[in-house]
């Protein structure tokens, strides 16, 4: 589907960016984060480094190297933790020395001209960073001693690189993470799984056969798209225009005076902006209705911080928890605060899909844990971890989740998604044929319903 690749595509580059854009200082030693596998050496610090490492290797971590050299390094040495701009920031611990098997590896390997292209040991590392950092090992029983056997009987010293893609994809169509992707040395898209398939699919591959005037379905992906589009737009005011914010955000008031807000991504450009201005549209409507239908996802502090002028007292709305060596670390609470202005706290409708994802998800267990919140569409996409990026020794990366999030009440969403209280189907061919919206007239029924209880 063509929105859901160009989401992919935004979501992975916002995994990979929210973890670098905030290098910006340094404090001059040896580094290494407990959990995540990095050791940041920032003893010289002109030219920082940053290595993967585990029991059986260490190499650099080009992607994060490149970032930090360009942008310094944000630990604070007397609090010993590492700001990666996520919900919270990594504990480090100071080393004497670099581990001997990162001084022993030479450096950027891939991009020498005697690099010797190796796919058992680029497929090790695939598997060994899935052992060690995989969150969901146990809750999926997966045994890594017996798969890594399994995996690693695909290749030998004659696969070539586009045979080793195809293993990797293989395993990735196994696996189906959503935050498990294989990636290029620049950050493109090679292998990617959902971690369902989507009810919608087969009706969308049965549209294109019934209509001659599609050539493929990426046409039929375009085409109910737009016509998506376009029909929300039909229940726009047209006293009122509607308003692109920031470029992600889509504001606008409803014929029945509710207000409808579209969150494309949770970028952190200008968001405290835009909600400053949102917030006293939605107090002035009847009931607001956030449509994430075609979220791409983006940063977890956007997602909180949105959350912020959405309720009025500090709310705890789950916990976070990530991989380590000797299992999973202790949940830490997430906890928002409200913003500095009058926030909006009257009814909230909901509409997510099957392509809702990442700090998307984040942003509906913080609605979970408010009052007067309902949530239709599809359950969401079902990968709320943050990607961890490890490098591979031919330049190109993989990424996992290595982190677990729970709601309020200690539930996981991870593969299964968030769930809704009404399902309707995105896209929906029958409303692309019929000009109309069901979910958006439903949640406007919905507000209305509730207004006339009140």
């Amino acid at each position: 589907m063509e929105f859901l690749v160009k989401q992919l595509r935004i979501g992975l580059l916002f995994l990979i960016t929210t973890v670098l854009s905030s290098f910006h200082s340094s404090a001059a030693a040896i580094w290494q984060t407990e959990g995540y596998g990095y050791v940041f050496d920032l003893t010289n610090r002109e030219k920082p480094l940053v290595y993967d490492i585990s029991d059986n290797y260490c190499f650099l971590n080009h992607f994060l190297t490149d970032e930090a050299e360009r942008d310094g390094v944000a630990i604070d040495e007397s609090s010993k933790q590492l700001n990666f701009d996520k919900l919270f920031p990594l504990s480090v611990i100071k080393l004497d020395v670099l581990p001997e098997a990162c001084i022993s590896n030479e450096l950027d390997s891939f991009q020498s001209n005697s690099h010797v292209f190796d796919s058992r040991k680029i497929l090790t590392v695939v598997l060994d960073s899935f052992t060690d950092h995989y969150a969901f090992t146990e809750e999926r029983k997966l045994n890594w001693k017996a798969l890594k056997s399994r995996w690693l009987e695909r290749v030998d010293n004659n696969t070539t690189p586009n045979e080793l893609q195809q293993v990797i994809d293989e395993f990735l169509e196994y696996i189906r993470d959503g935050h498990a992707i294989l990636i290029d040395g620049s950050l493109k898209r090679l292998s990617h799984y959902p971690p369902r398939r989507p009810d919608s699919e087969k009706k969308l591959k049965e549209y294109l056969s019934e209509h001659s005037e599609f050539s493929d379905i990426s046409q039929v992906y375009r085409y109910t798209y737009s016509q998506w589009i376009n029909n929300v737009e039909s229940y726009f005011s047209a006293n009122i225009p509607a308003q692109y914010l920031a470029d992600n955000f889509l504001i606008a008031k409803l014929k029945g005076g509710d207000a409808y807000f579209r969150i494309e991504s949770f970028d952190e450009r200008e968001t405290q902006e835009v909600m400053k201005k949102v917030t006293p549209y939605f107090n002035s409507s009847k009931g607001v209705i956030i449509d994430l239908r075609d979220s791409s996802g983006g940063s977890d502090l956007v997602a909180l911080q949105i959350m912020s002028y959405l309720i009025e007292k500090p709310l705890r709305i789950g916990t976070k928890s990530f991989k380590m060596p000797t299992g999973m670390s202790e949940k830490v609470d997430i906890l928002v605060s409200p913003a500095n202005i009058k926030p909006y706290i009257g009814k909230i409708v909901v509409i997510t899909s099957h392509l809702t994802p990442s700090a998307a998800e984040l942003f509906l267990i913080a609605l979970k844990a408010r009052n007067d919140v309902t949530f239709i569409g599809e359950n969401s996409y079902g990968a709320l971890s943050d990607a961890l990026i490890k490098a591979l020794p031919n330049g190109w990366g993989i990424t996992l989740s290595n982190e677990v999030y729970t709601d309020s009440e200690g539930q996981s969403y991870e593969f299964v998604g968030v769930p809704v209280e009404h399902v309707f189907e995105f896209p929906n061919i029958k409303d692309i044929d019929e000009n109309k919206d069901s979910a958006l007239e439903y949640a406007i029924k919905l507000l209305g319903d509730k207004a006339n209880r009140n």
